[in-house]
């Protein structure tokens, strides 16, 4: 075998190469050390929290029958819904703002793109990621320990914020939604108070029920005494009585109590009072009054739900669990100069091997004879 082709050959040039690859190797290490002192310290802080279950914030849940169970705990679309948050340029935005990053990162706020340039180097040094345990974890770094320790908790507390702002508001539209119900029923119960007023005064409906009975017992009673007095008053005429005050009295009394029974039975077509008409009253005074009822038991339910949301809304349910706070990191999380060294010398020395073989390849090789084979 040729001594070229061998792993002997390969090793005899790096012997004869070899303080070169040892010093540019050493001088590589060295330069990368010097270069990795100039760069600055970045310390990582992390927050862990739990999403809080959203049924918190649904009075149907809290308010729900007694013994009913709501899991404190969120998971889903709970989880769901922060990471979102959590990843959306709102939160961002927000951190922008309140740490002026523009000025902490050298940014003028007035140039070209200037918040998406702050957006972009936040987002490179802040990680949102959800934990094997159903957690979610914040991560942010920054060359100050203490800052980076402030705005991973802030960060998590801004994410609460946004997630209940929007809980709120889904809340105020349900509840703005339940206010033009009561206003509509309110309006409805007042028409049908005016019509229930309206039938009392043109039919003399008052209290429907109470009224009939009355009227059944008046007509028990005097159908009682009329039949008493016809029988009285036959009695006399058949005797041959000639007490003529007493026939007239008598008379007088059948002649009322059948006007009465006629108007009580719907028979007199010139009384006073008018069975057909009152019952046909009563008939409406009891649909509307239904309808008053339905509405009014329809109204009470959508006040108690009314005020259940706004006691909902006024706890003010967290949207989160924290578990565990971010503290000022003491070790830092990058630059890794002994990785960056070592990396760089073994890369160096790698290249280094590689380019003393292609080179000895390329002595090795008979250019002239190539171009006389050419011709």
């Amino acid at each position: 075998m040729n001594t070229n082709e061998s792993l002997l050959g390969v090793l005899q040039i790096i012997y004869q190469w070899r303080k070169r690859l040892v010093f540019t190797t050493l001088g590589v290490g060295v330069a990368t050390a010097l270069i990795s002192l100039l760069l600055a310290n970045y310390y990582q802080a992390t927050t862990t929290f739990y999403a809080a279950n959203s049924d918190l914030t649904k009075p149907d849940r809290v308010f729900g029958p007694p013994g009913s169970y709501v899991e404190y705990f969120g998971s889903g679309a709970d989880i769901d819904r922060l990471l979102t948050i959590a990843s959306g340029k709102d939160l961002l935005d927000r951190m922008i703002d309140t740490f002026d990053l523009f000025t902490l990162y050298h940014i003028d706020p007035q140039g070209d793109q200037a918040r998406e340039r702050a957006r972009l180097k936040l987002s490179a040094r802040m990680e949102v990621n959800q934990t094997k345990y159903d957690g979610m974890t914040i991560r942010i770094e920054d060359t100050d320990p203490n800052l980076a320790a402030e705005m991973a908790n802030m960060a998590r507390n801004i994410v609460d914020q946004m997630a209940r702002e929007h809980i709120r508001n889904s809340q105020k539209l349900l509840l703005n939604t339940y206010q033009i119900s009561i206003n509509e029923k309110q309006s409805y119960l007042v028409a049908l108070a005016d019509s229930l007023e309206d039938i009392q005064r043109n039919f003399g409906v008052y209290d429907y029920r109470l009224q009939y009975q009355v009227i059944g017992d008046q007509i028990s009673r005097k159908s009682i005494q009329l039949a008493g007095d016809e029988a009285r008053l036959a009695t006399y005429r058949r005797i041959g009585y000639n007490n003529r005050d007493t026939i007239a009295n008598i008379s007088a009394r059948v002649a009322a109590l059948q006007s009465e029974l006629a108007d009580l039975n719907g028979t007199s077509t010139d009384g006073i009072f008018n069975i057909r008409d009152f019952a046909h009253g009563a008939t409406l005074f009891s649909k509307v009054q239904q309808q008053f009822e339905n509405t009014k038991n329809q109204l009470s339910y959508d006040i108690e739900k009314a005020n259940h949301l706004t006691a909902a809304m006024n706890g003010d349910t967290p949207a989160i669990i924290p578990f565990e706070r971010a503290i000022p990191p003491q070790l830092k999380a990058r630059p890794k100069r002994a990785f960056m060294v070592i990396s760089a010398m073994a890369l160096t020395l790698i290249f280094g091997i590689l380019y003393l073989l292609v080179r000895r390849q390329y002595q090795l090789i008979d250019w002239k004879q190539l171009s006389a084979d050419g011709r």
